[in-house]
């Protein structure tokens, strides 16, 4: 497939996902503090003794991939197949920079090969605009922990409740069609900062 290039001018830039999460906790706790519920992930400085044996190999579990986790990550460990990645301290009923990871019996009835769009999907950022795929990606070849991948860069576009364009964005999808443990699909619309290079340094759970 072709890939088609967009035009620069007519994207919005958006910021590496810890500035976001911390933009988005100022405004909705004191500060972040902790993990959220059911969180796995580094969040705080209380939180290093219990993951001092992530700290040998560098790698937390997230889903099938050991990743070299990022301080601010919680992981919500896999619920029917799908991992999240949420920025810690960030309440559960708000939209939060998260990332997913799906495998198993989450990639059931998902086309790897389309953007991937769940019922309700939104746009980065408070103001919850509907998200949805334009155009075809920019496709590229890639590893995820050492095995051939698909990245493909989605522009989507955010409307308001009338169906007007307020902004686009653009989503990643890493599509590893033969993991050690069968298809995987990672998805991230916050521009989580340097996960293609987190996804490329993992491991494989199941190798």
């Amino acid at each position: 497939m072709h890939a088609r290039l967009r035009t620069p001018s007519s994207r919005t830039p958006r910021p590496a996902a810890a500035l976001v999460a911390a933009a988005l906790c100022a405004g909705l706790l004191a500060g972040c503090t902790s993990t959220p519920e059911g969180g796995s992930g580094p969040a705080t400085a209380d939180d290093h003794g219990a993951h001092a044996g992530h700290a040998d190999d560098g790698k937390v579990p997230v889903g099938p991939l050991q990743l070299p986790a990022a301080e601010y990550w919680s992981v919500l460990q896999p619920a029917d197949g799908v991992t999240q990645v949420r920025a810690g301290g960030c309440p559960e009923d708000v939209a939060c920079p998260s990332f997913e990871i799906l495998a198993g019996a989450a990639l059931d009835g998902v086309d790897p090969a389309a953007a991937h769009l769940p019922d309700g999907a939104t746009c980065p950022g408070a103001d919850a605009l509907a998200a949805r795929a334009v155009g075809e990606p920019v496709e590229s070849d890639v590893e995820v922990a050492g095995v051939p991948a698909t990245l493909a860069r989605w522009t989507l576009s955010c409307v308001d409740p009338d169906g007007a364009e307020v902004r686009t964005v653009e989503q990643l999808q890493w599509h590893v069609p033969d993991a050690p443990g069968g298809a995987v699909l990672v998805v991230d619309r916050w521009a989580f900062e340097g996960l293609g290079s987190r996804l490329a340094a993992g491991a494989w759970a199941s190798a």
